[in-house]
């Protein structure tokens, strides 16, 4: 077996590593001149310029974008070779909450990384703030976004439904939906209320607030459930069963199968897609 290499001394731990600084790190004492001390003090070298005996570029962010030749220098012989972090690797290296120094991975604070994590975190955030932009505009006339949220349950489906219809008025078809949403309170104690819309083609939006008294989930579900059921005509729980209505109902048309559709009754199953009659059964039979 290979023997694994001794650590340093708690006092040389960046023995054998040379340090190129590059940037400015700050206010006093995060100076260039203390830094080196600091690293020298702890089994450091410190060089004026990256070099291929290089092992460690400390610099900034700021630093790092501006590609000087000291970064293209450093980043053209590899992260093996040399790599490029922030001044919180020798912070967290030397000041650690029991004041003893010790040996830490460049991974977390090499410049790279932190970039990955700071895009990764304003994509999130973009994501973040365009769910809640669509979320506030839904709720706009009926909750107020910082008090409450639309329900999400737990296979993810958001409560937050449109049911619609064709009438012909004037020999032009037009359409008109309700948007049914339920609402749960950002806040605990959990209140939840339901509320709804109704759009139609050269009308204003109607805003339907019969029910937006904060309740119990199980009252709101089931105003919920009533709402859903007198505009299609169609029992919630059966929402997936594929049954029609009359003709003046409003239709409810389901999210895909992969994507959440809401609990569903025990034992539920899918309901079975009617093969088109092509008439090929009944040829077959006289023949």
């Amino acid at each position: 077996m290979a023997k694994t290499p001794a650590l340093p001394p708690a006092d040389k731990i960046f023995a054998g590593k040379v340090f190129v600084l590059q940037g400015n790190f700050g206010r006093y004492p995060r100076t260039h001149l203390n830094i080196t001390r600091l690293i020298a003090r702890h089994g450091g070298r410190v060089d004026t310029m990256v070099t291929d005996r290089t092992t460690l570029l400390v610099t900034t962010i700021e630093e790092f974008r501006k590609r000087t030749p000291a970064i293209e220098k450093a980043i053209s012989l590899g992260k093996a070779r040399c790599r490029i972090v922030q001044w919180e690797y020798i912070e967290d290296s030397i000041f650690t909450k029991n004041g003893k120094p010790r040996v830490i991975s460049a991974n977390f604070h090499e410049i790279q990384s932190v970039l990955k994590r700071e895009n990764r975190l304003s994509e999130a955030k973009a994501i973040y703030k365009k769910i809640f932009i669509h979320d506030a505009n839904s709720m706009k006339g009926l909750a107020d976004p910082g008090l409450h949220h639309v329900y999400v349950d737990t296979t993810g489906f958001k409560y937050h439904v449109v049911v619609s219809r064709l009438t012909k008025v004037d020999s032009k078809t037009r359409v008109e939906k309700y948007t049914l949403l339920l609402f749960e309170s950002n806040a605990a104690p959990y209140t939840y209320m339901v509320g709804a819309k109704y759009n139609r083609p050269g009308a204003a939006t109607t805003y339907i607030k019969e029910y937006m008294i904060p309740s119990t989930f199980d009252v709101s579900f089931k105003q919920f459930h009533k709402f859903f059921k007198l505009k299609t005509g169609i029992e919630w729980d059966c929402r997936l069963d594929k049954l029609k209505s009359g003709e003046d109902s409003f239709v409810y048309m389901p999210p895909p199968k992969d994507t959440p559709r809401g609990v569903l009754p025990m034992g539920w199953m899918e309901p079975e897609v009617a093969k088109p009659d092509n008439g090929a059964d009944n040829e077959a039979a006289t023949m």
